[in-house]
């Protein structure tokens, strides 16, 4: 174990001092435009849904459930998918669950029932779910210490680009083409997937926790850096150790992972109210037009998606947990303002909704790197994908209850009410329970 422990170290001095542009440029940008997929699923089901409700006349209370169908499905792909990603790699686990994502999303378009539709988007979320915290955790591992905040950054804001990108499609394809020639485009992902492959190899820190010194040195070479000589007898392991879910609350790390899955878990139920739901409460609350509804909604993905930009010039400076108080603030605002309005004012209403879906989606945006930080290697997809999990948990109900709050109510000022409590906790867990992560190596106690 401390010989592995050693090469790990070896692996992260060579990383630290890489400078070829396959792991400072190609890396991120490669996984964020194939990633690029998972944040235009995420944001397309609230664009065509104006589209859908009218083809097959569906209900408020209908439309919750195939909303959160496809969060379901995520929900699974993350619990999976994590767990297999510590046991047989990054890039291989990775790689499969993309395929299948593309895949159904192809099979979304051709969905002519809302139950069918459901099922088969629940397929297709699995893929999503399960491709997300791997290729996290893998730009994570190979990111230098002292700038791993703008790394991941500009990995992540081509990410989160689908946001913005999906907003700016659909406000021209739904019109002419409609809302299944989405699902089309959103099959993208797969065509980088033999790009990845070819050039990028297994995570070296991953290989080095194994002790398997040939298979990291290869792994090394192929990214530019000098192999590790190691001056130690290293026990080799054919498998990777299981690292089961139940790992992350062992006695040493149970509350840091419980303060974690309540982050994430009440930041993904507040976000995703504000992205999935906005179009429709354009259309329905405030009357917008069809048309005014997606270019306005398509103007706020854009300055959404410019987030991870400014964190590229922040995180290493400012820190994790100050960027975090402060977007976590925002959002407590706007959800108070927004249930103090209601109606009154549609205009002021209008564009809140706008803060409060920028300021919440950018929490979720920090989350990512700042999770793939403060857990170690050997159970980082591990973390990641329960911690994305509870996220889809989130996503997941969010629809049903502000479908069901507006059914019953049909007070837009009791939905921001609601979702004003969770966005006040969430700010108190950024100044109470988050440890900086900033500077620090991965692995390196944070305490």
């Amino acid at each position: 174990m401390g010989a592995a422990q050693g090469l790990q170290a070896a692996v992260a001095e060579r990383l630290d001092s890489l400078k070829s542009w396959k792991v400072r440029y190609w890396a991120p940008v490669v996984l964020g435009a194939m990633m690029m997929g998972d944040s235009w699923d995420v944001t397309i089901i609230g664009y065509v849904m104006p589209s859908m409700r009218s083809e097959w006349a569906l209900t408020t209370l209908q439309v919750g459930p195939i909303i959160s169908s496809g969060f379901a499905g995520q929900l699974v792909g993350a619990i999976v998918f994590g767990p297999l990603a510590e046991r047989f790699g990054r890039l291989s686990v990775f790689s499969a669950a993309v395929v299948l994502m593309s895949v159904f999303s192809l099979v979304c378009a051709t969905a002519h029932d809302p139950t069918l539709f459901a099922i088969v988007r629940f397929i297709e979320g699995i893929g999503f779910g399960g491709a997300a915290p791997v290729c996290a955790s893998y730009v994570n591992e190979l990111a230098p210490t002292a700038t791993r905040g703008r790394y991941f950054s500009i990995f992540q804001f081509l990410m989160v680009s689908g946001f913005s990108g999906c907003a700016i499609v659909s406000a021209f394809v739904i019109p002419a083409l409609g809302w299944r020639a989405m699902f089309v485009i959103g099959a993208f992902p797969a065509l980088f997937a033999p790009l990845v492959l070819l050039t990028l190899p297994e995570s070296p820190r991953w290989l080095a926790r194994l002790g398997r010194l040939d298979a990291t040195n290869r792994a090394l070479a192929r990214l530019g850096a000098p192999p590790v000589n190691a001056d130690v007898n290293l026990t080799l392991r054919e498998e990777a150790p299981r690292i089961p879910i139940a790992a992350l609350f062992a006695r040493d790390i149970r509350w840091h992972t419980l303060f974690t899955c309540v982050l994430w878990f009440l930041t993904s139920l507040v976000a995703y109210a504000f992205s999935t739901w906005t179009p429709t409460l354009y259309v329905d609350v405030f009357h917008l037009t069809l048309k005014q509804s997606l270019n306005f909604t398509a103007w706020i993905g854009v300055v959404y998606g410019l987030t991870p930009l400014v964190f590229a010039l922040i995180l290493d400076r400012v820190g994790r947990r100050p960027t975090g108080i402060a977007i976590a603030l925002a959002t407590v605002a706007a959800a108070i303002a927004l249930s103090v309005l209601g109606r009154a004012n549609a205009a002021a209403s209008i564009w809140l909704i706008g803060v409060g879906w920028i300021a919440s989606g950018s929490c979720f945006v920090l989350l990512w790197p700042y999770t793939g930080e403060v857990f170690p290697t050997q159970m980082r997809s591990t973390a990641l994908g329960l911690c994305s999990a509870i996220a889809r948990a989130g996503s997941m109900l969010t629809p049903l209850a502000v479908g069901g709050v507006l059914a019953a109510t049909g007070s837009i000022s009791a939905v921001f009410a609601a979702l004003a409590a969770p966005a006040v906790v969430v700010l108190l867990l950024w100044l109470f329970t988050a440890k900086e992560m900033a500077r620090r190596r991965l692995d390196e106690p944070s305490a």
